[in-house]
């Protein structure tokens, strides 16, 4: 069947899952959108993918925008995608509602940095779930089942035959003292995750991040990213009130009550 020129098939097969990786990324490349959907390296599949891309692109279901110093194109939904996504998603679809232009290259290089993150802990064998950013918003904007902030990502781990959820958040750049005392207030109320985890890239911004929730009353961790990336399971996740480390393995459960 011949379709009329400036229209496109999209497959359900093919274009919905690059699709909906790329919405729940918010931004990522193409070689990492390569890696999430493909287990092995084969040119045959490389070529099929950026075929894919070129065409979802070329007619605004996806944005590509370059960026000095990524290894390849940025990709996020274009609005196309987000009218498309919104007929086959149970969670509302919406797209670029957290970048102002201004912050844009910076939130482009924290959704490409974590989904990196996320990208070693799939491939660790220790996600049993990951809710991200966009399905977290959704739920805060629109309905009473709320989360106290949009968190990057909530997400159950599997070790040891036990389930660990943790509220995942990528701290790229410090922020504010006040900011950090409103966020530690949210934090505090929030009923549906208890344990959040700050992962920071580098050992200045670990320190800073530890210093600036020492007054929290909830259980607040700070882990190195990359440790963190590269053995989940033994990585020292420091609480910011006792600075005790635990690990995945060892992290006991609590309720807000304690």
């Amino acid at each position: 069947m011949r379709f009329p020129p400036g229209t496109i098939s999209v497959s359900p097969e093919a274009d919905l899952p690059l699709l909906r990786t790329v919405h729940r990324a918010g931004h990522l490349t193409v070689h990492q959108l390569y890696s999430a959907l493909h287990g092995v390296r084969e040119k045959r599949l490389w070529d099929g993918l950026t075929w894919r891309v070129g065409r979802l692109v070329r007619h605004g279901l996806l944005d590509a925008t370059a960026i000095a110093g990524l290894k390849s194109t940025a990709l996020s939904l274009g609005g196309g995608g987000e009218l498309y996504l919104q007929s086959q998603e149970q969670s509302l679809v919406e797209r670029g509602r957290r970048t102002p232009t201004a912050k844009r290259r910076h939130q482009i290089w924290h959704d490409v940095e974590f989904f990196d993150v996320q990208l070693a802990l799939r491939r660790a064998g220790v996600v049993a779930n990951w809710i991200p950013e966009c399905e977290i918003r959704a739920a805060n904007d629109y309905t009473a089942d709320r989360y106290a902030k949009d968190y990057d990502a909530v997400v159950t781990f599997q070790c040891n035959a036990a389930e660990v959820t943790l509220a995942l958040e990528y701290e790229r750049t410090p922020k504010s003292s006040a900011e950090y005392e409103r966020i530690c207030a949210e934090i505090a109320l929030d009923r549906k995750v208890y344990d959040v985890l700050y992962l920071a890239p580098n050992r200045e911004l670990k320190l800073f991040l530890l210093h600036a929730f020492r007054n929290t009353r909830s259980r607040i961790m700070v882990a190195d990213a990359r440790a963190f990336a590269q053995a989940p399971e033994y990585a020292p996740l420091i609480d910011v009130r006792s600075r005790h480390p635990y690990d995945l393995r060892s992290l006991p459960q609590q309720s807000r009550a304690s």
